[in-house]
């Protein structure tokens, strides 16, 4: 995912650095107060069902008319996975204008085959759409000529094939780092460490109800893989290049270098740290070791929290709320899992998702194509014992779930 940017651990460049710097590279003290009072949530108008299918704006390949036409794009087999990072499939391939673009693709094998490509455009549709950054994911269908059978890998018969897809711009900001490794990234564990070290206030009271909101979302669309390349800290406006000195970072396997700003200690070159989730592929599923991805059954019977423990204290006549997530076995050791969500942060998340209607709702699994997944969609609900099926039985379950959210109260 940061391949744009560089793909391993950097070290410095002799080549002469470029005129903006892309990465920050402080302190981990520094770091960890620029995650303490980074946006976690941007207060924003909702958007319309149709605004939900078309994507957030900004996307340099145009409308979604432009990025993904009805015929799906053309392009010419380039290269497969190697020095992309991540495990997940993808290849590039070239447009008859030019452009060298960088597809995750979905074999059309609902079991064996990529479904990241459904659930990174559902979840990232809904974060934007409540306010919560992420990365922007536009899905794609891909005509890929002279295409090996296996892309990936670059290998077998090659022949014309048709792939459904999903495409990244470039992300915007600059990556925020305490050492020249840009897959740092940070943890939730991390992050809220940060955000109760605050002095008590409110910016306190207020990054740890917007972290509650954003770690109780984490658990609704069952984000475990949640290893510290998976979130990203940026600062989304200018940095200020009189807070340090500017060289390169060289990426010394693909002989690329970007720009770096080293800040200066007692300096300060971010007024607009962001924190963001970069890849939320891994979701509406079950969460764990082998975590399912946009599998109805498992998202369905997944509550959203934990019972109370025996004997757990309860402040105000409720116990503490906890969120039933399984980190996956590469997240770290600050996974996040265990944290308590406050009532203000139920709250919070309670009143964005209780904003989006039924037509809203569907519109972010038309955005993420479930209907071409391949397997049937069946649920009954529990209480009402109503039957639903297709992109119907998907839109119960995310009710079934935000009433669990809804009606929850958050003690200790």
């Amino acid at each position: 995912m940061l391949a744009a940017v560089v793909t391993v651990a950097a070290v410095r460049a002799q080549e002469p650095p470029a005129a903006t710097p892309t990465v920050l590279v402080t302190s981990s003290g520094q770091r960890a107060a620029y995650l303490a009072a980074a946006t976690l949530w941007q207060e924003r108008a909702l958007p319309s069902p149709e605004a939900i299918v078309e994507g957030p704006p900004g996307n340099p390949g145009g409308s979604r008319a432009q990025v993904n036409p009805p015929d799906g794009v053309s392009c010419i087999y380039e290269a497969g996975a190697a020095g992309m990072g991540g495990k997940t499939p993808k290849f590039t391939c070239r447009t008859a204008d030019g452009r060298s673009i960088r597809v995750k693709y979905f074999s059309g094998d609902p079991i064996k085959g990529n479904r990241e490509v459904f659930a990174e455009v559902i979840a990232t549709r809904l974060f934007w759409a409540l306010g919560f950054p992420a990365d922007r994911v536009y899905p794609i269908t891909v005509n890929c000529t002279d295409c090996p059978a296996d892309p990936m890998h670059g290998t077998g018969p090659r022949a014309a094939r048709r792939f459904l897809g999903v495409t990244e711009p470039h992300f915007t900001g600059a990556l925020i780092l305490s050492r020249t490794n840009p897959e740092q990234g940070w943890q939730f564990g991390e992050l809220e460490e940060a955000t109760d070290k605050l002095p008590a206030g409110p910016l306190k009271a207020t990054q740890r109800a917007h972290y509650d909101a954003l770690s109780l979302l984490a658990v609704f669309v069952q984000h475990g893989d949640r290893k510290p390349p998976n979130q990203r800290l940026v600062c989304a406006g200018d940095l200020d290049p009189r807070a340090g000195d500017i060289d390169s970072l060289g990426d010394g396997d693909a002989g690329r270098t970007v720009a770096a700003l080293f800040e200066r200690r007692g300096l300060h070159a971010c007024g607009t740290p962001l924190a963001l989730a970069q890849d939320l592929g891994s979701t509406f599923g079950g969460s764990g070791v082998r975590a399912s991805k946009v599998r109805l059954s498992s998202w369905a019977k997944r509550p959203v929290f934990l019972p109370p423990s025996p004997g757990a204290m309860v402040r105000g006549g409720q116990a503490p709320c906890r969120g039933d997530l399984t980190a996956s076995f590469d997240a770290g050791e600050k996974t996040g899992t265990e944290s308590r969500i406050g009532e203000a942060g139920r709250q919070l998340l309670a009143s964005l998702l209780g904003r989006l209607t039924d037509a809203h709702i569907r519109a972010l699994f038309e955005a993420g194509r479930i209907d071409q997944l391949g397997e049937p969609a069946e649920w009954r609900d529990p209480e009402t014992k109503q039957a639903y099926t297709g992109i119907d039985a998907w839109i119960a379950v995310f009710k079934y779930k935000r009433a669990q959210i809804e009606s929850a109260r958050c003690g200790g």
